[in-house]
Parts: C-alpha cells; structure tokens; sequence
C-alpha cells in the first residue's frame, strides 16, 4: 500500500511542479529579460526523497514522458520490463505512473537518466507497449538544461505570485 501511495505522491509533485511551470510562462513578454524565459526551460527535473523525477515534453505535440528513479539507478539503462525502483509513463501510453507489477512495458522498454550539473541531465527513453491495435514504440533523448522547483518559485515571486 506504502508504494501505491508513494507513487502516486511523486505525480501529485511533478503535477504542481508542471503547474507551476504553466503559471511562470503566462507572464507578459514585456517584463521578460533578454533571454525570453529567464532560464526557465520546459523539461522539468526534481529530487525527492532519494528519487531523481523528470517530466519531458516531446516537441509541441502536448506529448510528454515521466520517469521516476531511485537515486542509485542514475547513471544506469533500467530495463523496465524488470523489478526495480522506478514508475514510468507518459501521456501518449495512457498516462501512468507505472511501475514493474503492472507488467505494462514489454521488451526493449528502458530509461536512463542522470544529472550532468546543477540544471543539466542526460535522458533516453523507449517504451514498447501493447494496445488495442497492435505493438508500438516510442523513443527520444535529451541532453541539456532543466527546471527545477527552484526556479519556478524565483520566477513566480519575480512575478509578484506569493503563497498564502
């Protein structure tokens, strides 16, 4: 039960994480600073309680990729057709999170994620999935810069939001 909580604890923060984020981009360009954004960009990337988080859109499609891991599989390709510390999914295979019992990956399916700095990660994914009509594949990479919560709240206050 303590799992099926935890996973869903960790959504619930990538959520508002993802809300946030909404919130800092509806400000007017005017007050912007030459870089548009004020280095707010939209893959999101948090740690919490011993789990690296990320939350990827792909491209302008309203398509994005979650991935949660244990800290001690950074740096590592996880196969999720395998037990493990992880929950995946993304909105184009349903939603999720899901995790290893759930037997929803078939083989081929893995992430890897680690932190190359402070507000840098490296990050491949390929989930194979079955539904309705068929197998199908989905793959991608990134290798750059994040948002963290950090950030969000800066960027908020900059913006006159504060919490009551």
């Amino acid at each position: 039960m303590r799992k099926s909580i935890q996973k869903w604890a960790y959504a619930l923060v990538t959520c508002a994480f993802a809300l946030a984020l909404c919130v800092s981009f509806s400000a007017c360009s005017s007050d912007d600073d030459s870089k548009g954004t004020d280095g707010i960009v939209p893959v999101l990337f948090s740690e919490f309680d011993g789990h690296y988080s990320v939350l990827y859109p792909l491209g302008l499609t309203n398509e994005s990729v979650f991935v949660n891991i244990s800290e001690t599989l950074a740096g590592q390709q996880i196969d999720l057709t395998k037990p493990g510390d992880w929950a995946a999914g993304g909105s184009f295979v349903g939603g999720g999170p899901y995790e290893y019992d759930e037997h929803f990956f078939q083989n081929g399916s893995y992430v890897y994620l680690r932190k190359t700095g402070d507000h840098e990660i490296e990050f491949r994914f390929k989930y194979v999935w079955k539904d309705k009509s068929g197998v199908k594949t989905k793959e991608g990479s990134y290798k750059g810069k994040v948002t963290i919560q950090k950030d969000i709240i800066d960027k908020l206050h900059l913006q006159g939001y504060t919490a009551n």
